[in-house]
Protein backbone atom coordinates (compact mmCIF):
# COMPACT_ATOMS: atom_id res chain seq x y z
CA UNK A 1 0.00 0.00 0.00
CA UNK A 2 2.90 2.38 0.68
CA UNK A 3 4.22 2.10 -2.86
CA UNK A 4 1.07 3.41 -4.60
CA UNK A 5 0.85 6.29 -2.10
CA UNK A 6 4.44 7.34 -2.76
CA UNK A 7 3.80 7.21 -6.49
CA UNK A 8 0.75 9.46 -6.07
CA UNK A 9 2.75 11.96 -3.97
CA UNK A 10 5.56 12.07 -6.51
CA UNK A 11 3.02 12.58 -9.25
CA UNK A 12 1.42 15.51 -7.44
CA UNK A 13 4.84 17.11 -6.84
CA UNK A 14 5.60 16.73 -10.52
CA UNK A 15 2.36 18.41 -11.48
CA UNK A 16 3.12 21.29 -9.09
CA UNK A 17 6.63 21.69 -10.50
CA UNK A 18 5.31 21.75 -14.05
CA UNK A 19 2.52 24.24 -13.30
CA UNK A 20 4.61 26.66 -11.19
CA UNK A 21 6.26 28.39 -14.19
CA UNK A 22 2.82 28.95 -15.71
CA UNK A 23 1.73 30.85 -12.58
CA UNK A 24 4.91 32.99 -12.57
CA UNK A 25 3.83 35.04 -15.58
CA UNK A 26 4.61 38.66 -14.64
CA UNK A 27 7.64 40.11 -16.42
CA UNK A 28 9.67 43.26 -15.80
CA UNK A 29 11.11 45.34 -18.66
CA UNK A 30 13.84 47.95 -19.04
CA UNK A 31 13.79 50.66 -21.68
CA UNK A 32 15.77 51.54 -23.67
CA UNK A 33 17.49 48.22 -24.28
CA UNK A 34 20.74 49.96 -25.22
CA UNK A 35 22.16 53.34 -24.26
CA UNK A 36 25.19 55.22 -25.60
CA UNK A 37 26.19 58.32 -23.64
CA UNK A 38 29.24 60.45 -22.96
CA UNK A 39 31.09 60.52 -19.68
CA UNK A 40 29.43 62.97 -17.28
CA UNK A 41 25.98 62.74 -18.85
CA UNK A 42 22.79 61.66 -17.05
CA UNK A 43 20.34 59.25 -18.71
CA UNK A 44 17.10 57.52 -17.73
CA UNK A 45 16.01 53.88 -17.62
CA UNK A 46 12.26 53.20 -17.48
CA UNK A 47 11.07 50.13 -15.58
CA UNK A 48 7.83 48.49 -16.67
CA UNK A 49 5.75 45.64 -15.22
CA UNK A 50 3.61 43.37 -17.41
CA UNK A 51 1.22 41.09 -15.46
CA UNK A 52 0.16 39.19 -18.60
CA UNK A 53 -3.54 39.56 -17.74
CA UNK A 54 -3.18 38.34 -14.13
CA UNK A 55 -4.08 41.06 -11.64
CA UNK A 56 -1.06 42.16 -9.59
CA UNK A 57 -1.00 44.43 -6.56
CA UNK A 58 2.53 44.81 -5.19
CA UNK A 59 5.97 44.96 -6.80
CA UNK A 60 9.43 44.89 -5.30
CA UNK A 61 11.92 45.57 -8.10
CA UNK A 62 15.66 45.03 -7.76
CA UNK A 63 17.98 46.68 -10.30
CA UNK A 64 21.67 45.77 -10.56
CA UNK A 65 24.19 48.02 -12.32
CA UNK A 66 28.00 48.35 -12.61
CA UNK A 67 28.99 50.66 -9.76
CA UNK A 68 32.39 51.40 -11.34
CA UNK A 69 30.69 53.02 -14.34
CA UNK A 70 27.32 54.25 -13.10
CA UNK A 71 25.81 56.12 -10.18
CA UNK A 72 22.08 56.02 -9.50
CA UNK A 73 21.08 59.65 -8.90
CA UNK A 74 17.32 59.35 -8.32
CA UNK A 75 14.21 57.22 -8.74
CA UNK A 76 10.73 58.49 -9.65
CA UNK A 77 7.60 56.37 -9.27
CA UNK A 78 4.90 56.51 -11.89
CA UNK A 79 1.54 57.83 -10.65
CA UNK A 80 -0.80 55.29 -9.01
CA UNK A 81 1.81 53.54 -6.86
CA UNK A 82 1.84 53.72 -3.05
CA UNK A 83 5.49 53.72 -1.98
CA UNK A 84 6.78 51.41 0.76
CA UNK A 85 9.74 53.13 2.43
CA UNK A 86 11.02 50.45 4.77
CA UNK A 87 14.53 49.03 5.28
CA UNK A 88 15.13 46.25 2.77
CA UNK A 89 12.39 47.56 0.47
CA UNK A 90 13.78 51.01 -0.38
CA UNK A 91 17.49 51.13 -1.21
CA UNK A 92 20.05 52.85 -3.45
CA UNK A 93 23.54 51.43 -2.88
CA UNK A 94 25.98 53.00 -5.32
CA UNK A 95 28.90 51.17 -3.71
CA UNK A 96 27.47 47.75 -4.63
CA UNK A 97 25.43 48.87 -7.63
CA UNK A 98 22.02 47.80 -6.28
CA UNK A 99 18.69 49.63 -6.32
CA UNK A 100 15.53 48.29 -4.66
CA UNK A 101 12.13 49.98 -4.81
CA UNK A 102 8.80 48.66 -3.52
CA UNK A 103 5.25 49.91 -3.99
CA UNK A 104 1.63 48.77 -4.13
CA UNK A 105 -0.77 49.66 -6.94
CA UNK A 106 -4.16 50.87 -5.74
CA UNK A 107 -6.89 48.53 -7.04
CA UNK A 108 -4.36 46.31 -8.78
CA UNK A 109 -3.42 46.17 -12.47
CA UNK A 110 -3.78 43.47 -15.12
CA UNK A 111 -2.21 45.31 -18.08
CA UNK A 112 1.34 46.66 -18.55
CA UNK A 113 2.20 49.71 -16.43
CA UNK A 114 5.25 51.83 -15.78
CA UNK A 115 6.78 51.17 -12.37
CA UNK A 116 9.20 54.10 -12.35
CA UNK A 117 12.26 55.77 -13.84
CA UNK A 118 15.89 55.59 -12.68
CA UNK A 119 18.30 58.41 -13.48
CA UNK A 120 21.94 57.30 -13.84
CA UNK A 121 25.15 59.32 -14.05
CA UNK A 122 27.81 57.98 -16.45
CA UNK A 123 30.91 58.28 -14.24
CA UNK A 124 33.62 56.95 -16.54
CA UNK A 125 34.15 55.37 -19.94
CA UNK A 126 33.40 51.69 -20.47
CA UNK A 127 30.72 49.13 -21.19
CA UNK A 128 28.26 47.65 -18.73
CA UNK A 129 24.85 46.08 -18.19
CA UNK A 130 21.85 47.19 -16.17
CA UNK A 131 19.62 44.24 -15.31
CA UNK A 132 16.59 43.21 -13.29
CA UNK A 133 17.74 41.36 -10.18
CA UNK A 134 16.52 37.86 -9.31
CA UNK A 135 15.33 39.05 -5.89
CA UNK A 136 12.48 41.02 -7.48
CA UNK A 137 8.98 40.10 -6.31
CA UNK A 138 5.52 40.74 -7.79
CA UNK A 139 2.48 39.67 -5.77
CA UNK A 140 -1.01 38.76 -6.96
CA UNK A 141 -4.32 38.86 -5.02
CA UNK A 142 -3.36 35.80 -2.97
CA UNK A 143 0.11 37.30 -2.22
CA UNK A 144 1.77 34.70 -4.44
CA UNK A 145 5.00 35.76 -6.12
CA UNK A 146 4.18 35.72 -9.83
CA UNK A 147 7.42 37.35 -11.02
CA UNK A 148 9.13 35.54 -13.89
CA UNK A 149 12.87 36.22 -14.16
CA UNK A 150 13.56 36.50 -17.89
CA UNK A 151 17.09 37.95 -17.56
CA UNK A 152 16.01 41.39 -18.82
CA UNK A 153 18.92 43.80 -19.28
CA UNK A 154 19.96 47.04 -20.91
CA UNK A 155 23.45 47.48 -22.35
CA UNK A 156 25.35 50.70 -21.63
CA UNK A 157 28.22 52.23 -23.62
CA UNK A 158 29.99 55.25 -22.15
CA UNK A 159 32.35 57.19 -24.41
CA UNK A 160 34.85 59.92 -23.57
CA UNK A 161 33.54 63.48 -23.61
CA UNK A 162 35.34 66.57 -24.95
CA UNK A 163 36.92 68.76 -22.32
CA UNK A 164 35.40 72.26 -21.87
CA UNK A 165 38.53 73.83 -23.43
CA UNK A 166 38.31 71.68 -26.54
CA UNK A 167 34.60 72.42 -26.87
CA UNK A 168 35.12 76.18 -26.55
CA UNK A 169 37.93 76.57 -29.13
CA UNK A 170 36.74 76.15 -32.75
CA UNK A 171 39.07 74.85 -35.46
CA UNK A 172 41.49 77.44 -36.82
CA UNK A 173 40.05 77.26 -40.34
CA UNK A 174 36.62 78.28 -39.05
CA UNK A 175 37.91 81.60 -37.66
CA UNK A 176 37.40 84.31 -40.37
CA UNK A 177 40.44 86.50 -41.08
CA UNK A 178 39.91 90.27 -41.15
CA UNK A 179 40.93 91.63 -44.62
CA UNK A 180 43.66 94.29 -44.46
CA UNK A 181 41.86 96.71 -46.80
CA UNK A 182 39.10 97.31 -44.24
CA UNK A 183 41.33 99.34 -41.90
CA UNK A 184 40.10 102.82 -41.02
CA UNK A 185 43.30 104.61 -42.17
CA UNK A 186 43.11 103.11 -45.63
CA UNK A 187 39.44 104.03 -45.94
CA UNK A 188 40.16 107.66 -44.99
CA UNK A 189 43.09 108.01 -47.43
CA UNK A 190 41.36 106.22 -50.30
CA UNK A 191 40.75 108.32 -53.46
CA UNK A 192 37.21 109.58 -54.17
CA UNK A 193 34.92 107.64 -56.38
CA UNK A 194 35.49 107.76 -60.11
CA UNK A 195 32.00 109.23 -60.64
CA UNK A 196 32.82 112.22 -58.41
CA UNK A 197 35.99 112.94 -60.37
CA UNK A 198 34.14 112.99 -63.70
CA UNK A 199 31.46 115.41 -62.49
CA UNK A 200 33.93 118.24 -61.79
CA UNK A 201 34.80 119.17 -65.44
CA UNK A 202 31.19 118.67 -66.41
CA UNK A 203 30.10 121.20 -63.81
CA UNK A 204 32.65 123.76 -65.06
CA UNK A 205 31.48 123.30 -68.65
CA UNK A 206 27.88 123.82 -67.61
CA UNK A 207 28.71 127.12 -65.90
CA UNK A 208 30.60 128.29 -69.00
CA UNK A 209 27.63 127.49 -71.22
CA UNK A 210 25.33 129.52 -68.99
CA UNK A 211 27.60 132.63 -69.00
CA UNK A 212 28.01 132.82 -72.78
CA UNK A 213 24.40 133.95 -73.62
CA UNK A 214 24.47 136.49 -70.82
CA UNK A 215 27.72 138.03 -72.04
CA UNK A 216 26.41 138.10 -75.61
CA UNK A 217 23.24 139.87 -74.52
CA UNK A 218 25.20 142.45 -72.53
CA UNK A 219 27.43 143.06 -75.56
CA UNK A 220 24.43 143.60 -77.85
CA UNK A 221 22.85 145.94 -75.34
CA UNK A 222 26.07 148.02 -75.17
CA UNK A 223 26.22 148.21 -78.95
CA UNK A 224 22.58 149.37 -79.13
CA UNK A 225 23.12 152.04 -76.48
CA UNK A 226 26.29 153.25 -78.19
CA UNK A 227 24.53 153.43 -81.56
CA UNK A 228 21.61 155.35 -80.06
CA UNK A 229 24.01 157.82 -78.44
CA UNK A 230 25.75 158.50 -81.77
CA UNK A 231 22.40 159.00 -83.45
CA UNK A 232 21.36 161.62 -80.90
CA UNK A 233 24.61 163.57 -81.34
CA UNK A 234 24.36 163.74 -85.14
CA UNK A 235 20.76 164.94 -84.96
CA UNK A 236 21.68 167.83 -82.64
CA UNK A 237 24.41 169.02 -85.02
CA UNK A 238 22.00 169.12 -87.94
CA UNK A 239 19.55 171.18 -86.01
Amino acid sequence: MKKPISIIILGLLGVLILTTPALAATTVSLLPLSVEVEQGQIFNIVIGVNPQGIKNYTAKIQIQYPAEFLEAKSFTFRGGWTVLSQPGYDLIDNAKGVLVKTAGFTGGFSSPVTFGTVSFLAKTTGNGIIKVGGNSIVLDRASHNVFEDTAVQSSITITASLSPVEQAIPPVEEIPLMPEETSLTQKETAPPALFDILTQPEAKQSKRNLLMPILAGVGILIVVIAGYALYRRRRKKLV
